[in-house]
C-alpha cells in the first residue's frame, strides 16, 4: 500500500515537472529557462528535476515527444469517408479548434522547434513525421470529398498544408482564445477553404 502511494506521488511530481517545463519553455524559450526555474514552478527540489528527467535537453525532448502522439490521435479522430462531407467537415473543424485552443501552450513550443529546426533537429524530425500523418489523412478526406462530388477539385496536398497553417495561425495569434463568435466565423472561413459544393 505504502509503495503504491509513493509511486503515485512520484508520478504526480514528474507530471508537475513536465507541465511546468512545457509552460516555461513555451513562454520563455528553451535558452531562457533554467532547471531552477522549472523546479521552483513545479514546487520540487532542483535535484528532483534532474533525477526525473536528466538534463534540460532531455527534459525538453520529452516535453515535445510525450504529448505529440495524443495530439495527433485527437486531431485524426474524424471520419475520412463520411456520407456527408459537409457535416463531417464542420464537426472536424470545430473539434480541431477546440483541440488547438486546449493545447495552445504546447503548440507554441512546437512553433519554437520549427522556427529553430537546426537547434533541435531530433525534435523537428519527430514533429515533421507526425505532421505528415496529419496532412496525409486530411488529404485522404479531401480527395474522397472531391471524388464523391461534394468538394470542388483542387490540390489536396496544398490544401491540407494550408488548413493546418490556418489552424496554427488563427489560434496562436490570440493571447487568450477567440470568442465564440470569432471562432464560429473562423470555422466558416475554414469550411470555405475546402470548397464545399452546396
Amino acid at each position: 500500500m505504502k509503495n503504491s502511494e509513493n509511486k503515485r506521488t512520484l508520478e504526480m511530481k514528474k507530471r508537475d515537472v513536465l507541465h511546468a517545463a512545457t509552460e516555461l519553455f513555451s513562454m520563455k524559450s528553451y535558452e531562457a529557462t533554467t532547471m531552477s526555474d522549472i523546479s521552483q514552478k513545479a514546487n520540487v527540489s532542483f535535484g528532483s528535476v534532474a533525477s526525473y528527467y536528466g538534463s534540460k535537453e532531455s527534459l525538453f525532448a520529452i516535453c515535445i515527444e510525450q504529448p505529440l502522439e495524443e495530439f495527433v490521435d485527437s486531431f485524426l479522430n474524424f471520419n475520412k469517408h463520411p456520407t456527408s462531407i459537409i457535416d463531417e467537415l464542420e464537426e472536424m473543424i470545430k473539434q480541431h479548434f477546440i483541440l488547438f485552443s486546449n493545447m495552445k501552450v504546447y503548440l507554441r513550443l512546437i512553433v519554437q522547434v520549427i522556427a529553430q529546426h537546426e537547434r533541435f533537429p531530433n525534435e523537428f524530425k519527430m514533429i515533421t513525421q507526425h505532421t505528415e500523418l496529419i496532412q496525409n489523412d486530411i488529404k485522404i478526406f479531401i480527395m474522397y470529398g472531391q471524388a464523391v462530388g461534394q468538394l470542388i477539385d483542387g490540390d489536396a496536398d496544398r490544401l491540407s498544408v494550408a488548413y493546418i497553417n490556418f489552424l496554427f495561425g488563427t489560434v496562436l495569434s490570440y493571447a487568450n482564445n477567440p470568442s465564440e463568435e470569432e471562432q464560429n466565423e473562423f470555422i466558416s472561413i475554414a469550411i470555405r477553404m475546402f470548397g464545399p459544393i452546396l
